[in-house]
């Protein structure tokens, strides 16, 4: 697979277009994931994001991108555990944002989403303290552009996260 290389410019172009997208949907979580349905969501938002994470890791982290990107910042016999690694990391994470967003006392579910999209500087300043950007992929690209990305594409995840958590919950009470 082909992946080219990443500049700045692009990245900034699509950290534009993603926060386009997260809005809306960080909107409609608002209204649609009222506190009293957050709270009951715990943990179906745990499965949802282990699930998330262990798909994104395993597709993108285990075969698109291992040779271009992770192979320099991962032991190779770390390849196929990324999925299972990051699952339970995030389903973990997913229980403590959960917590967290608890405690405010409107609009819980935007915290819980804004707080997903906020770990993604943590996850990234690791790679980065790792040789993230000394791969040839992502060479041309600023820090600076690929941390404001990450977190609007980590935003985007967490909302699915809430959807699929709120799915999930739906599906089960249809059926019981």
């Amino acid at each position: 697979m082909d992946t080219g290389q990443l500049t700045s410019a692009l990245m900034w172009r699509v950290a534009a277009i993603t926060a386009l997208i997260d809005v809306p949907l960080v909107m409609l979580a608002a209204k649609w994931v009222p506190g009293e349905l957050f709270q009951k969501l715990k943990w179906y938002l745990v499965g949802a994001a282990a699930l998330v994470y262990a798909g994104l890791w395993g597709t993108y982290g285990s075969i698109f991108y291992w040779e271009a990107v992770y192979a320099a910042i991962f032991p190779a016999w770390f390849r196929w555990l990324l999925p299972l690694a990051y699952g339970l990391l995030y389903g973990a994470l997913a229980l403590v944002f959960w917590r967290v967003s608890r405690l405010a006392r409107r609009r819980q579910v935007v915290w819980f989403i804004l707080l997903g999209g906020m770990v993604s500087l943590v996850g990234h300043g690791i790679g980065i303290s790792r040789g993230l950007f000394r791969v040839p992929m992502l060479a041309e690209t600023s820090i600076a552009s690929a941390l404001t990305f990450g977190v609007f594409e980590f935003t985007f995840y967490w909302c699915a996260i809430v959807g699929l958590g709120a799915a999930g919950r739906w599906i089960k009470l249809q059926f019981h």
